[in-house]
């Protein structure tokens, strides 16, 4: 399951080696960039001819973005936790003063939850695994407020309301290698933070794999392999929040969730199910209006996204070298009337939507093919081939798609690197050899930091690159950097990284400025400088 493949505002933390999915060496050379395309509309498979039919054999896209994390910074204060100790230490972007919280026993995952308004202050939750609890940590006016939530005892993640009233402490059986078939991580906490309902432990399917809300935060879902399950957070009368329904999303039999891709569309209206090497779409409706409808593609859908306002999902047939834009929710009563369009001469098997805009970009992650397609999806359906000078690993679009950030699988010398492409525009990408492999990103309309890491030969630093003039500063780090991200109220830069007594690096974006900070536990101040 993923959800709309949003780059803004995040902190993207890699949890494994995740360039193992390209060769190391280019595939070939290619011209400047390849013929533009134009849509032709379409009722049903097939749509458009002429693309040339790519091998079924390469293996299924690797979505990179999926396998990243955020880590923990709020409008004003970064947060780090310290499980050995049970401390958070959270530190003030503008100022660099370190302050110290006791949470509970074994604090690890921790949650930014988005301001209520003017002086609602910083706030976060935080797991604690020993404890089976969580902390809610809000700085205010100099003041910590601290309270405590019982939560279910297998829960390892977070999922957190945009209006930020409502976070569900939820288990996901993929952080726990060698689980037995028999636990089946059923149990979410849903917490009220503002402490006007207690907290509310709610079975739901099998293995959930994806927890989230409405726009409104009046409802929220859990993807399991038994279906959809939908809570209502505030039900009338004041009461707890409940289990309304589960909506099944068909007979996929044990492992449904491995082989199964599912999107649900902002107001909960519809479910998205694409499965491996099926041709088909499954939409599923989850307000218990209508029947679910399968949408037939002209071959095996190898990736779908939606639209962040869930107005239109598009899919990728990587076999016919096609894309489908289906319309949402006219797709639900009328399953043979969509558009596509050929990408002539490319190679894509996924797409990436930009949260604002009407763009897209398109790529494969199962061959080392050196191209990136920008899509466009109005006022037509068309697209634009670029030519890159490596294989893709990831792709992040900033938000307002003017730009992206393309990592790149490493070659047989151990170096990363990334390119700096102008979706909106016609120059050339940029690519940036780097002294190791890629393992962080965050992506703005202004700019973008990267972090490199090798663990082997202990390469490890930083690089913050600038939009739309694509300059870059190399910033190198004394110890494996963990997450990266932006605090844009401090106007400086991050990058967290490992240390037992806890080590944050600070960029200022004015003056390139490197000051890093370690030893939480002790609130202390050591701070060094560097220089790109």
């Amino acid at each position: 399951m993923h959800a709309p493949k949003s780059a803004l505002g995040l902190v993207l933390l890699a949890t494994s080696s995740i360039y193992a999915c390209g060769a190391a060496d280019s595939a070939g050379t290619f011209g400047d960039e390849a013929p533009s395309g134009t849509a032709d509309a379409a009722t049903g498979p097939g749509g458009n001819g002429g693309a040339s039919a790519v091998d079924a054999g390469p293996p299924p896209e690797k979505e990179i973005e999926s396998s990243f994390q955020a880590p923990v910074a709020t409008g004003n204060f970064v947060w780090v936790a310290n499980p050995a100790s049970g401390r958070v230490a959270y530190i003030d972007a503008k100022t660099l003063e370190v302050k110290v919280a006791f949470a509970g026993n074994g604090p690890t995952q921790i949650a930014a939850l988005p301001s209520t308004g003017a002086g609602s202050g910083d706030a976060t939750v935080v797991l604690n695994a020993l404890s089976h609890d969580a902390t809610l940590l809000r700085a205010k006016d100099g003041v910590l407020e601290r309270k405590t939530f019982a939560v279910g005892d297998d829960a390892n993640k977070w999922s957190v309301s945009k209006d930020g009233r409502w976070a569900i402490a939820w288990s996901d059986a993929t952080l726990v290698p060698g689980a037995a078939k028999s636990r089946g991580f059923q149990d979410l906490t849903v917490i009220d933070v503002t402490g006007a309902l207690p907290p509310q432990i709610l079975s739901v399917g099998y293995r959930p794999t994806a927890v989230g809300f409405d726009g409104a935060a009046k409802l929220a879902y859990a993807v399991t392999e038994d279906g959809v399950a939908l809570l209502e957070l505030s039900p009338a009368g004041g009461a707890a929040p409940r289990l309304v329904r589960n909506v099944p999303l068909g007979s996929d039999g044990p492992g449904a969730a491995t082989a199964r891709d599912v999107s649900v569309t902002p107001d909960l209206r519809f479910a998205f199910v694409r499965r491996t090497g099926d041709a088909k779409v499954g939409v599923v409706p989850l307000d218990g209006v209508g029947a679910a409808v399968d949408v037939t593609l002209d071959g095996p859908v190898t990736d779908l996204d939606l639209a962040e306002d869930g107005s239109k999902a598009v899919a990728v047939v990587r076999e016919t070298g096609k894309v489908f834009v289906l319309p949402v929710p006219a797709i639900a009563t009328k399953p043979l009337e969509f558009a596509s369009l050929p990408i002539t001469g490319e190679t894509v098997g996924s797409v990436s939507l930009a949260p604002a805009g009407d763009r897209g970009l398109l790529y494969t992650t199962a061959t080392p093919v050196e191209r990136l397609s920008v899509l466009s999806l109005a006022p037509a359906l068309s697209f634009r081939a670029l030519r890159l000078y490596a294989p893709v690993a990831a792709v992040f679009p900033a938000p307002a798609a003017a730009n992206a950030v393309v990592l790149h699988t490493t070659g047989s010398d151990g170096l990363g690197a990334f390119s700096l492409v102008p979706v909106a525009d016609t120059p050339p990408a940029k690519i940036v050899q780097m002294n190791a492999p890629p393992f962080a990103v965050s992506v703005r309309d202004d700019l973008a930091i990267v972090a490199e890491r090798n663990d082997t030969t202990r390469v490890y630093g930083a690089w913050i690159a600038r939009f739309p003039s694509f300059r870059t500063e190399h910033f190198p780090l004394a110890s494996a950097p963990l997450a990266v991200g932006v605090v844009p109220s401090a106007g400086r830069a991050f990058v967290s990284q490992m240390h037992p007594e806890g080590r944050i690096t600070f960029f200022d974006l004015a003056t390139g400025a490197a000051r890093t900070l370690t030893g939480f536990e002790l609130a202390s101040r050591v701070v060094t400088g560097g220089t790109p």
